[in-house]
């Protein structure tokens, strides 16, 4: 099958809200303009909350198939907002001073980023007309698509596509070390929220972290809709950490019938891509607030969100990642808010700071460089990545004592009770066999790794991250009053270090293998 579905416009009606207004092929649902119940939520999806507050977005989703039940498709929506003054032909229903309309195009693959660009054009170009009645260059638009992205899209050809402006070195360049932390987290099948003030924002950072998994960007997320993993009958196979024993432990289950049911049964020599978001744990890189009420009824779920009201309902998630911008500096905090062991269990250990530390300088020279060299570079990344998540599993699977630690102790425990482990081990995979069990960066600490701790520590606290960010920013400007703003930073460091002490050492501690 042909991967492009239609292309959508929504409208914003000032009585009966969000609506589609346009689709080619035409849509043959029982909703209004043709729209299946399956995709009710698509006009939510395809224009931000807060819509009169933003003039322009882009926002990735995904949507139950109509075609497959208990699978995804995938969404791109386009968001202009528009003077009804400039209209040349105005319709009856444009009654207030500004028009908002999304274009959206809907496929049956993954393809966020090279959709991205064109989409964005036509888009432009739609709205230049100030005529929305003339769709001629939409038509033209999903019958150049149907030929850009044929039905042959498959093997490394459209892995590389799918990847295509997904940006991982932007992801350690906004988050450095803790881009690994989230990492880690995806592993832990917990309930994650990304809140920052755009759709577009969310999708870069969201999509960045799960193209750091093999596989899993391209060929891991068809099950992966909140609209599918809502069902009660899904086996909980995690729970809450609540002061675990730092004792290694080899969990006896080996996920035999998670493995059966499992969806995804095309994995490949090592076992990629993992079953991350399949079976009651749910992946959506935005979600509007119609959807709230979704939430407790998934296993697990990471989504994004512009609504600041989802960040109010600490009760329904274990952490929330915040992104904020504020014109000139952008601050990224991770809150853990009801399991309060979760931030214990993620911590990065030694070894995972130098591996961290090791991404994030190749990506910063890669960056300055002029040359286009593949150490630093995004497909660079993903090979380490992947090799740091080899390791990883063949760690857990050997239960080698001294390798487990470098890991954390903690985290390795917490991993091997979630499902994606589960059936990750359950399977035999030739290659898997032949990785050597250990962490790439484990060697005796140094001086250098008391930086590090240092500085991973103080970028993850709020208020630390954005006083260091203020001061780099106006340095030059701060003359007599250092001494001044010197204190102030000094009082933002001994809250921070009160704060985050105990927790630090009990990581340290964990990273000692016993003897």
């Amino acid at each position: 099958m042909h991967p492009i579905l239609n292309v959508v416009v929504v409208s914003f009606h000032h009585k009966r809200g969000c609506e589609v207004e346009y689709s080619h092929p035409k849509l043959d649902g029982t909703g209004e303009s043709g729209l299946p119940d399956e995709w009710h939520l698509l006009p939510s999806l395809a224009l931000p909350d807060g819509v009169h507050n933003c003039q322009k977005d882009t926002i990735f989703f995904l949507l139950p198939s109509r075609e497959e039940p208990g699978k995804s498709i995938f969404g791109i929506s386009c968001y202009r907002q528009i003077d009804a003054k400039e209209l040349i032909n105005k319709s009856e229903d444009v009654t207030r001073t500004s028009v908002q309309k999304a274009v959206c195009v809907l496929s049956r693959i993954p393809l966020f980023g090279p959709l991205k660009a064109k989409l964005e054009v036509i888009t432009q170009a739609y709205f230049e007309q100030k005529d929305f009645s003339k769709v001629d260059v939409l038509a033209q638009m999903y019958t150049n698509l149907c030929d850009i992205f044929d039905e042959n899209l498959t093997g490394e050809y459209f892995s590389n596509l799918a990847h295509h402006e997904i940006s991982i070195q932007e992801l350690f360049i906004r988050f450095r070390h803790r881009a690994l932390l989230l990492f880690k987290l995806f592993l832990l099948e917990r309930k994650v929220l990304f809140i920052a003030p755009t759709g577009l924002r969310l999708g870069e950072t969201m999509l960045a972290i799960v193209s750091m998994f093999p596989k899993l960007l391209e060929e891991g997320l068809f099950y992966a809709t909140i609209g599918v993993n809502t069902s009660c009958h899904f086996k909980n196979v995690n729970s809450k950490t609540e002061g675990k024993s730092e004792e290694i432990v080899i969990e006896e289950e080996v996920g035999v019938q998670l493995s059966h049911d499992d969806p995804l049964k095309e994995k490949d020599s090592c076992g990629f891509p993992i079953s991350l978001f399949t079976q009651g744990s749910s992946f959506d890189p935005y979600l509007s607030i119609q959807s709230m009420d979704l939430v407790p009824k998934t296993q697990s779920c990471i989504f994004g969100a512009t609504n600041a009201l989802f960040a109010m309902k600490k009760d329904l998630f274990d952490v929330i990642v915040k992104i904020e911008d504020d014109g000139s500096l952008v601050h990224n905090h991770i809150e853990f808010v009801n399991d309060t062991a979760l931030e214990r269990v993620v911590s990065l250990t030694t070894a995972d700071l130098r591996f961290a530390d090791f991404i994030l300088k190749k990506v910063e020279e890669q960056v300055k460089s002029s040359n286009a060299e593949f150490d630093g570079s995004d497909e660079w990344i993903r090979l380490q990545m992947k090799n740091y998540l080899l390791g990883l599993v063949a760690t857990s699977r050997s239960d080698l004592q001294a390798a487990i630690p470098h890991f954390g102790i903690a985290f390795v425990n917490e991993w091997r009770r979630t499902k994606n482990h589960k059936i990750w081990v359950a399977n035999k995979h030739e290659d898997l066999t032949s990785v050597a069990p250990g962490h790439m960066f484990s060697e005796q600490m140094g001086v250098y790794d008391v930086y590090l701790r240092f500085e991973h520590a103080v970028n993850g606290v709020e208020g630390a991250s954005k006083v260091i960010g203020t001061v780099n920013t106006a340095g030059k400007n701060l003359g007599n009053t250092i001494g001044e703003t010197g204190s102030r930073v000094k009082a933002k460091f001994s809250n921070w270090w009160n704060r985050k002490a105990t927790a630090q050492e009990g990581v340290e501690e964990a990273e000692e293998p016993s003897e």
